[in-house]
């Protein structure tokens, strides 16, 4: 289309000059600016037309599901598209692939109501969206003939209620996964550390990051360290071994208090200050991932999501189950959802892809890129089989012992704060007791939270 007014704006240039020729002012005038006009339309069209076509001009006609993640990732939804487009080829699709800031952009989105028809979504935030009527329930496509998905009988328990809201569906899980133990089995050999028993215990844990750790040069400075100290969340599973909590089973009352608190936050901190096995910020010049692949760290604490990477980088590492303690075992399970948007126009086509992505062949296409464990209990075995070096089976009997996280309307919230002042715990800013303290003070929980007696100051 900007040839086409190109080419016209040359021709009224042309008939400009022959008419100024010929002394027909006002033609000459006229064709003047119908050649500008030519020119700047045709201009913007060039410049901005693939633009404009891709976000506007297709909106209406075409599905559109938004997601996040790594390339790898970006590549395995391409690949879940194509699929779905040759199962309906009378269903234009389009993904939106966000790389940043995606639980921002989506609320934002859904604020404007020019949301995805379809959203990749997590379990965290789950509450806090239901409630807004911005998400479509579900319930009712469940039973479609043809388009049926049995939660209850096909998917892992945990997954289904991950995304039931006061007993609404609001999203059909495809992906979760809980956190192991990574270990890197070259430091593990130079260390002289055998492999994690899949019954060890929290002390059994300490004794073999203290192995781990070591001064290869003798010049006072630790080269070698055991485990890279993860965020308060990836914490979960020692906090659970303690037998320490956030929130009680109805997430209103905050019950970090306590002796079972101190005890895992105490333990957390001393990893790093009284027994040094964690190395503290400045003591690593390379990056977390980087640390662990060259064996400067010899475990860190992840879910399934992290093994895509490592597989590509050919890294020899295993996961074992987390350890145990005075609490028993726990490990925090998380999943991921399709979502549908409660305004879009195309819900029947909608509900299509949720119940594609869903099906065994795509979660098997999910499970060959081991980007989780696949929400299909089904998919299981192709998820397990992706890498036989390592032992992803893990991932699955970890689910016999796997809890909810402490999610609530206020995730975000609670998220923010814990976050805050554990980094200030883990710097050795302040104490154990300062930190559970600073919490129960903390006038934004206490504004959504019942607290325990004893919190003030």
């Amino acid at each position: 289309m900007h040839i086409v007014l190109w080419l016209l704006c040359s021709l009224s240039l042309a008939g400009r000059t022959l008419c100024s020729r010929h002394e027909f002012d006002r033609a000459a005038h006229a064709l003047g600016l119908f050649a500008a006009v030519c020119f700047a339309v045709g201009s913007l069209l060039w410049l901005f037309g693939d633009t404009y076509s891709h976000h506007f001009a297709d909106k209406d006609r075409e599905l559109r599901i938004s997601y996040w993640g790594s390339y790898r990732e970006h590549q395995m939804w391409g690949e879940i598209l194509d699929g779905f487009s040759q199962t309906y080829p009378d269903i234009p699709v389009r993904g939106e692939y966000i790389t940043t800031r995606y639980e921002e952009k989506i609320q934002q989105l859904l604020l404007a109501d020019e949301a995805p028809d379809v959203m990749v979504f997590q379990d965290e935030p789950m509450p806090r969206f239901a409630s807004s009527g911005k998400f479509e329930p579900l319930d009712g496509y469940l039973h479609r003939p043809g388009l049926s998905i049995e939660l209850d009988r096909d998917y892992w328990d945990t997954a289904v209620t991950s995304f039931q809201v006061d007993g609404t569906t609001f999203g059909v899980p495809i992906w979760g996964g809980n956190c192991l133990v990574f270990y890197n089995r070259e430091a593990f050999r130079l260390a002289g550390a055998e492999a994690p028993e899949d019954d060890w215990t929290v002390e059994d844990f300490l004794r073999v990051c203290q192995l781990l750790t070591g001064d290869d040069d003798d010049d006072g400075r630790v080269d070698r360290y055991g485990v890279l100290l993860p965020g308060w969340v990836y914490w979960l599973p020692f906090h659970y071994a303690f037998g320490a909590t956030h929130l009680d089973p109805s997430h209103q009352r905050w019950t970090l208090w306590g002796e079972r608190a101190e005890a895992s936050y105490g333990f957390f901190q001393d990893l790093r200050h009284r027994h040094h096995v964690a190395p503290r910020r400045d003591e690593l010049t390379e990056s977390g991932s980087v640390a662990f692949m060259t064996g400067r760290v010899g475990m860190f604490i992840s879910g399934p999501w992290a093994m895509p990477f490592l597989n590509e980088a050919g890294v020899d590492y295993d996961v074992a189950h987390v350890p145990s303690g005075p609490g028993g075992r726990g490990t925090r399970v998380t999943w991921d959802c399709l979502a549908m948007f409660s305004g879009s126009k195309k819900k029947d086509q909608a509900w299509k892809l949720i119940h594609f992505v869903a099906s065994l062949p795509v979660q098997r296409i999910i499970a060959r890129y081991q980007r989780s464990v696949p929400a299909l209990k089904q998919g299981q075995e192709a998820f397990v089989s992706g890498n036989p070096k390592v032992h992803a089976e893990r991932f699955i009997e970890a689910l016999a012992y796997a809890r909810f996280q402490p999610i609530s309307l206020h995730w975000a919230l609670m998220s923010r704060e814990i976050t805050s002042q554990v980094d200030m715990m883990l710097d050795g800013n302040q104490s154990v007791q300062e930190t559970l303290t600073s919490l129960v003070d903390n006038e934004h929980l206490r504004q959504v939270f019942i607290m325990p007696d004893g919190g003030r100051r």
